[in-house]
């Protein structure tokens, strides 16, 4: 028997005579709590209640799973935490993988940081591991980079173009509004999205609360602007400065370095499979 899981049954064992009088303390239908009993793995817990062992490690604050105690309360997740992420209506699950940042994560699915911080116990966001179990409120069935490649296909663009395009907007965040009023990933006005969702679309668009509906809206615009302008950087200006102000004005250099960053993040995006920063 390893030397963990020797400590963790005598642990166990010298607990046992607390049990009884904390299972009455616990009120009955408390289905959310669970009390640990002598014999009681975490492993065997995660697969009664359909939880993975990383999540009920995280949400009870246990920092290694092979040492628990009889006697103590664990927290379980509502329908057992186990649904992934994009399968409910309010949140989803992301498990971490090799070289993701909270940062990432949270651009990925187009939340704040500090909301990933608000329903997670993450003491150090700097340091998340490989495994974790991360709750994302409002996970939609795709993430923001499969989203925009979906919607890029769909329209016959280069996704790596529609990506970098977001990226320079609004970094992949949906919550971003700017001071002239264009919101989400990809920053569409309402007065835009309106118009895309009569003329292009043919129904009306949510920008606001629904990721995917902005991605469509801003995807389909710059597909327009594109076949209307016949020149893809004068498209993204278009894009970026509005087309009335471009015939009316011309191109302004701050629209031109915007047209410039568009495209090195695309480049770099194309060699990368991720944007800068965000590795």
């Amino acid at each position: 028997m390893a030397r963990s899981e020797r400590w963790r049954r005598a642990t166990i064992g010298c607990c046992a005579a607390v049990v009884a009088a904390l299972l009455s303390a616990i009120p009955a239908g408390a289905e959310d709590v669970h009390l640990i009993r002598p014999g009681d793995t975490l492993s065997g817990i995660a697969a009664q209640y359909g939880a993975p062992v990383e999540l009920l490690a995280q949400q009870n604050g246990i920092a290694d799973p092979d040492v628990i105690y009889a006697g103590q309360q664990l927290v379980i997740p509502p329908s057992g935490g186990g649904t992934p992420a994009g399968d409910g209506p309010d949140t989803g699950f992301y498990t971490v993988q090799p070289g993701d940042t909270l940062w990432g994560i949270a651009a990925r699915y187009g939340v704040s940081l500090n909301t990933l911080l608000a329903v997670n116990p993450i003491v150090d966001p700097n340091h998340i591991v490989v495994g974790q179990q991360i709750r994302v409120p409002g996970a939609v069935s795709a993430s923001i980079p499969e989203l925009l490649a979906q919607h890029a296909a769909g329209y016959g663009l280069d996704p790596a173009l529609v990506q970098a395009l977001a990226w320079q907007e609004s970094g992949w965040q949906q919550q971003v509004v700017s001071p002239v009023g264009a919101v989400g990933v990809m920053q569409v006005t309402p007065e835009t999205g309106s118009w895309v969702g009569d003329y292009l679309v043919g129904r009306p668009l949510d920008i606001s609360g629904s990721v995917s509906d902005n991605i469509l809206a801003g995807v389909a615009f710059l597909h327009w602007l594109i076949a209307r302008s016949g020149s893809l950087e004068l498209a993204l200006a278009s894009y970026n400065q509005g087309p009335g102000s471009v015939a009316r004005y011309g191109v302004f250099p701050e629209t031109q370095q915007f047209v410039a960053n568009v495209l090195a993040i695309r480049d770099y995006i194309a060699r990368n499979g991720v944007p800068p920063v965000a590795q």
